[in-house]
């Protein structure tokens, strides 16, 4: 297709989109056709090919009542894209034609399209255009073999599902490989992609009319086995007012389409005729470009990558620091930080000084935050591909403060929002959107995400520094950001922060440790408030052979934040015989006074309480 036609087509596509009857667009009328209640015999049996073309045929009536000068559906030849090192980097899943495959649509003509349903089979509400193509390793595309074995069959019969389950079958296989609501055929007509992909399973089988069959047969040849009454031969083509059998005229392709094929290059002609394409000589074939940033292994020095080029097995820019991008850092006020991790190949983090998440704070005139992956080394306990995330600081009480993430990697492609389901301890798809508020009463209200108001504090966020520090353990963070074509693997991301392990060697080197003391005081009346001047509290250490005496007052031990917790010091375990200190703790009046008798036990937490 040429520019004009491809921007006309997008038009048309988006005007259905647009345009409403009764509250329900046009486009989900077309939709709700192809549900099993009212397409009864459109899958599994014979009737699978003529109800898929007289559904064409109707939505392309439509598309181009829209925009009269268009010329028609083009196809989706899946077989240009087979042979890439990674099919999801084809140039098909970029803004200029499809839009972004890893994901929510966020870019391109289909951009944020809403469905009229639910996406099936998805462990949380998603109704918005969604796909992820080539998110797992084990799906595929068709080959030029399995067209092969299309085009060559011998009879209808041979391509219906009674009689050989083959056909309907490949034609599945784009539905799974492209994922997301063409994962599940009921619903698959929400993508786009459905129409041009069954555009393509109608031109294979044209091929096989106008290679196996003449007229007559074209129109009469029809399957033995038919599954169940619905599809057989003089049944009505429910809902359309047609059998069958109509199906298979050779009206359609005398009157109202023809199919062109694509070109594939040769010794004479060693070009293709699309941008989009380009000429691999190793075969004579032409295949998709590209996208920036896609594996391009085995193509160096050929022309895969779309407006880039092949340089270490990855599309690149040449000689352009940051692939056209620039790392700007700016200080923020009045706001809070949060953790979160970006992702690449292999669920690993990210490795990139301009991969970046814009934080967009949802009011009028509401500001705009860039925050960038953390360079490289990092300190314990921060990892490869943790970015700090500037949120809003949710100051006033019972205000909501909505914000929304938009995540880039190196490349300037979309990444995923992921979410930590507490319940079922997996990532899974989430909206890249933040409620932020500040509860008064925080029963009513609990926040998955942890941040903090202190610069300094934030890498200490999602750590259980309740233990012994040899112990210390980082968390995976809430919200991740999935900047490859693969699905999340929650294992592998966990594993991420499971490999950080506290610098024992500072451990070992210090002669002294601090460990923690909770403090509670039993009700006092006013007239005896308590003096913490005139209290000390002491830790004494006991056998092993080694003796170290530690006294400070109660003011001098509490802590600044929490005055329930004391901290005192000990000899550092590390360095000590079988590794470990015993301690008795106790408070007593100042100057050596008399020792005071409190209750003692531990809590879950490992918090030694005293109650005086």
């Amino acid at each position: 297709m040429t520019d004009l036609e491809r921007k006309q087509l997008q038009l048309a596509l988006n005007g259905l989109k647009s345009k409403h009857i009764d509250n329900v667009s046009i486009w989900d009328l077309h939709t709700l056709v192809h549900y099993p209640n009212s397409a009864v015999a459109a899958h599994w049996g014979p009737a699978f090919l003529p109800w898929h073309r007289e559904f064409l045929r109707q939505f392309e009536i439509t598309l181009q009542n829209e925009q009269p000068e268009l010329i028609g559906i083009p196809f989706w030849d899946s077989t240009l894209d087979h042979g890439l090192p990674d099919p999801s980097d084809s140039i098909l899943w970029s803004e200029e034609l499809m839009g972004n495959g890893n994901g929510f649509v966020k870019n391109g003509p289909f951009k944020d399209w809403n469905t009229n349903v639910l996406m099936p089979l998805s462990p949380v509400p998603i109704q918005r255009l969604y796909r992820s193509t080539g998110g797992r390793s084990s799906d595929r595309l068709m080959s030029p073999k399995d067209v092969e074995w299309i085009t060559t069959r011998k009879n209808f019969s041979q391509l219906t599902f009674c009689h050989d389950k083959t056909f309907e079958s490949m034609h599945g296989l784009s539905h799974v490989w492209v994922g997301g609501f063409m994962f599940v055929i009921r619903v698959s007509p929400n993508d786009p992609t459905f129409y041009f992909h069954h555009a393509f399973i109608d031109y294979l089988w044209e091929q096989f009319r106008l290679q196996n069959q003449d007229r007559y047969q074209r129109e009469n040849d029809y399957a033995i086995k038919n599954c169940n009454r619905n599809h057989e031969f003089n049944a009505q083509m429910k809902p359309f007012n047609l059998r069958n059998k109509d199906g298979l005229s050779n009206d359609y392709t005398d009157f109202w389409f023809e199919y062109e094929s694509v070109r594939h290059c040769s010794k004479e002609l060693p070009f293709c005729d699309s941008k989009f394409l380009f000429c691999d000589k190793s075969s004579w074939r032409c295949r998709s470009k590209i996208v920036l940033g896609g594996n391009c292994t085995g193509f160096v020095g050929t022309e895969i990558c779309y407006q880039s080029i092949c340089i270490q097995n990855i599309c690149r820019l040449p000689a352009t620091e940051g692939n056209g991008f620039l790392r700007r850092e700016r200080r923020y006020d009045n706001v809070v930080w949060a953790k979160t991790l970006m992702l690449t190949e292999g669920s690993f983090g990210l490795s990139s000084g301009i991969a970046h998440v814009t934080v967009k704070e949802e009011f009028i005139g509401g500001r705009e935050m860039t925050a960038f992956i953390e360079r490289e080394p990092t300190v314990y306990p921060e990892t490869r591909g943790l970015l700090y995330l500037p949120l809003p600081n949710p100051s006033e009480p019972n205000v909501d403060f909505n914000v929304s993430l938009e995540a880039s990697d190196h490349y300037g492609r979309y990444c995923q929002t992921y979410c930590l389901n507490s319940t079922t301890d997996k990532y899974q798809v989430c909206t890249p959107q933040l409620v932020l508020r500040s509860s008064l009463n925080s029963h009513l209200l609990t926040s998955n995400i942890s941040f903090t108001h202190q610069l300094s504090a934030r890498k200490f966020l999602d750590m259980d520094l309740s233990v012994h520090p040899k112990l210390w353990k980082v968390h995976s963070p809430f919200i991740v950001f999935n900047c490859q074509t693969k699905l999340i693997n929650s294992a592998m991301v966990k594993e991420i922060t499971e490999r950080i392990s506290p610098p024992i060697e500072h451990l070992i080197a210090t002669p002294h440790v601090w460990f923690r003391v909770g403090l509670i005081i039993k009700s006092v009346s006013s007239s005896q408030l308590i003096d913490y001047d005139e209290f000390e509290v002491e830790a004494e250490e006991i056998g092993g052979g080694h003796f170290e005496f530690y006294s400070t007052s109660l003011r001098r031990a509490r802590s600044v934040f929490d005055q329930g917790i004391l901290f005192l010091r000990a000899s550092n375990p590390f360095l000590q015989k079988g590794r470990e200190v015993t301690l008795k703790v106790g408070i007593r009046k100042g100057g050596g006074g008399q020792r005071i008798k409190c209750d003692a036990l531990c809590d879950r937490s490992q918090v030694f309480l005293l109650f005086f």
